[in-house]
């Protein structure tokens, strides 16, 4: 199997069987808080107007997300290393700390697991360093740990992204694939920016 296939398959049963009626209510409502900007309720609003509003909360998304992309691609430019390096390790540690601790934290309520408040604190602390170091300072990490962790990172964000309403999910990712198409094949675009910096910055 590849990392592609396991994390595909990963992401469907975690998506499934780490979640019930109740923690998908309270993850649609906490997602809706804090990602979109018009609240969409399915049982006032039109077909049309839904979808409008969830391509409108998609734009904001894919907006900031293009944003934080042009903010990579400056500091990469400008050669601010440290400053990139220490924003993707806090972004990893967030989401394997705080988000992985989430998603373990329902499997606990679901499943009832044994698990005391210092066990689930001092794990989720393990984890989450660990990972960052296997990800970022690879040297001495065996591969398969840093790939695990890989796969893991995708895991969390898959079961996390769930918890957006039907219509929020296709125009999300509708818009994902427009912004994608945008930034690689555009002159302007800013993965395409990024890889031809990259390229310059390893070429010899």
């Amino acid at each position: 199997f590849s990392p592609v296939s396991i994390t595909m398959v990963l992401s469907a049963l975690a998506v499934v069987y780490i979640n019930n009626e109740e923690t998908v209510a309270q993850g649609e409502q906490q997602m809706a808080q804090a990602y979109q900007m018009w609240k969409i309720d399915d049982a006032s609003a039109s077909v049309g107007m839904t979808i409008a509003m969830s391509l409108a909360n998609g734009l904001v998304m894919v907006s900031v997300i293009c944003l934080m992309t042009f903010a990579i691609v400056l500091l990469y430019k400008y050669e601010c290393m440290k400053c990139l390096i220490g924003y993707m390790m806090l972004c990893s540690t967030t989401l394997l700390g705080f988000l992985g601790g989430h998603m373990y934290w329902v499997a606990i309520q679901l499943y009832r697991l044994p698990v005391d408040k210092l066990s689930y604190y001092l794990g989720l602390w393990n984890f989450a360093v660990v990972g960052v170091v296997a990800i970022f300072l690879g040297q001495g990490v065996p591969k398969f740990v840093t790939q695990g962790y890989l796969i893991a990172t995708s895991v969390i964000m898959s079961w996390h992204l769930d918890y957006f309403d039907e219509y929020t999910t296709w125009a999300l990712l509708f818009m994902l694939a427009m912004y994608d198409l945008c930034a690689v094949l555009t002159p302007c675009g800013p993965l395409k920016s990024l890889v031809n910096l990259m390229f310059r910055y390893y070429s010899p």
